[in-house]
């Protein structure tokens, strides 16, 4: 990045103007990134290797933050006081350390807090840097999702909060924190909302602190947490809702209710949550959780009144009594795309609810090896991935046609 000022009071204009978490120019989200930053300050150029700067993740605009701009301003005065003109300056390996935390001794980047838009500027906290973000790596929420002491609850696809229970049963928790994850999916807290854990659970999660990537603007945590920004369930629930949606304009465009089992099936919604590392084993509890909500949560026999009303008696397969759930929303789905051309193809569109039952037989079922192999290419080909292995890979593909099959649904039912 190079920024030329002709006088110093330019400089000093630039200085006093705060700059946002949202770009100016785009709306995009201006996150915190290290930059080769050369400053011309009138007559005097000043040159940093690392520098933050705040960039645009939408249009690329880059701009100065608070704190670094305090450091280009010591550093001219101080080639001023030398009389230099052309000056090199590499940040220290200085690292402030506020007030939270001390003993524990968390790794993160005091210039977050000052350079952050927002973070210093903090009314709500009397002890300077509650507000500065602490990265881990997110397999520290394992731990605390496998123990029944905490509840762990990601409601949307970067945010979420820990708790511990409270053993005396007077409160619900005995702390409860907020947590989020940024676009290189790290595992985010607030140094201040650290404090208030347990030292065990503040120990636990030493393990897995790593070092500041600056990135935290652009996610939902952040964004409520700041802005006051109301953040989106998690794609899994949209799904489930959308589901409930379908079945309601159903019930009320011909009176039929496609709802089966319905307390069985919020039951096992429960779990239905992102997994936070992706193998075989943390899949398949929401693969399967999915499979008798989204195919067995339907009534078939009420698809195949729904089937009837919307096929005449003469348009009808002569098989379709013996048809179950997926091939009948498969039909229905038809039908609803009946009037609009070629613009969906309704065997990719069904294709999630196939994989979602392959999967399902594939991790509870005894298999011969052939059948197993036969199962995993069907599932790989299908979603276009490399290979079975790719397990967040094909995970987040069925996901989203899920996502796509019942926003579909709920649309056409209307």
């Amino acid at each position: 990045m190079d920024i030329r000022f002709s006088t110093y009071n330019d400089f000093l204009t630039e200085y006093q103007t705060y700059k946002l978490d949202k770009c100016s120019n785009c709306e995009g989200m201006r996150e915190l990134i290290d930059d080769d930053v050369t400053v011309v300050i009138e007559n005097r150029t000043l040159h940093f290797p690392e520098l933050l700067v705040l960039c645009c993740n939408k249009c690329g605009d880059k701009c100065l933050p608070e704190y670094s701009k305090q450091i280009i301003d010591g550093a001219y005065k101080s080639m001023i006081e030398q009389e230099q003109f052309v000056g090199e300056f590499v940040s220290k390996s200085y690292k402030k350390k506020f007030e939270y935390c001390k003993e524990i001794d968390y790794k993160y980047d005091h210039k977050d807090y000052y350079n952050i838009p927002g973070l210093c500027y903090d009314e709500e906290h009397s002890t300077e840097g509650f507000l500065t973000p602490v990265y881990f790596d997110r397999k520290a929420l394992i731990y605390f999702i496998s123990v029944p002491d905490f509840e762990v609850d990601i409601f949307s696809e970067t945010y979420g909060h820990i708790g511990k229970k409270d053993p005396e049963g007077v409160y619900i928790y005995d702390w409860d924190v907020p947590f989020g994850f940024n676009s290189n999916g790290k595992l985010v807290f607030w140094l201040g909302d650290l404090n208030y854990m347990d030292t065990q659970s503040q120990a636990i999660l030493k393990g897995f602190n790593v070092d500041s990537d600056h990135l935290i603007v652009d996610s939902e945590f952040f964004q409520a947490q700041m802005n006051c920004t109301f953040s989106k369930p998690i794609i899994e629930k949209q799904i489930l809702m959308n589901k409930d949606s379908f079945i309601s304009n159903i019930k009320k465009k011909y009176n039929i209710d496609l709802a089966h089992l319905d307390e069985e099936c919020s039951e096992h919604a429960k779990n239905i949550k992102r997994p936070l590392v992706f193998t075989e084993q943390s899949v398949s509890g929401v693969i399967n959780a999915f499979d008798k909500v989204l195919v067995e949560g339907f009534n078939a026999g009420r698809l195949r009144e729904l089937y009837e009303a919307l096929y005449s008696e003469n348009e009808r397969d002569a098989q379709y009594g013996k048809w179950q759930s997926i091939r009948l929303i498969k039909e229905i789905l038809l039908k609803f795309c009946n009037g609009i051309g070629n613009m969906i193809d309704v065997e990719k569109l069904i294709s999630p609810l196939y994989i979602l039952h392959d999967y399902r037989i594939y991790f509870d079922h005894l298999l011969s090896v052939d059948k197993q192999e036969s199962t995993k290419a069907h599932i790989v080909a299908t979603l276009g991935v490399q290979n079975f292995s790719e397990q967040e890979a094909i995970y987040l593909e069925e996901i989203d046609r899920l996502n796509k099959l019942f926003q579909y649904l709920v649309l056409l039912s209307k």
